[in-house]
């Protein structure tokens, strides 16, 4: 299942605080937080953005 649309304004607020756009933000940070290469933001399922997200907050603590 693709993200939906809460996840994918997430990851726009995302990319905005990097000063990027949403798909460079995914090809730049993937194997980062959820250790796998994805290029653009059509490629994260649900599950991998619900981990990426909870990641990117445990780490803004």
């Amino acid at each position: 299942m693709k993200l939906n649309r809460i996840q994918i304004k997430i990851f726009e607020k995302l990319s905005k605080e990097k000063g990027i756009d949403p798909d460079d933000y995914i090809n730049q940070y993937s194997m980062e937080f959820i250790n796998m290469q994805r290029d653009r933001i059509e490629d994260l399922s649900e599950e991998e953005g619900d981990n990426w997200i909870h990641r990117a907050y445990l780490l803004s603590l």
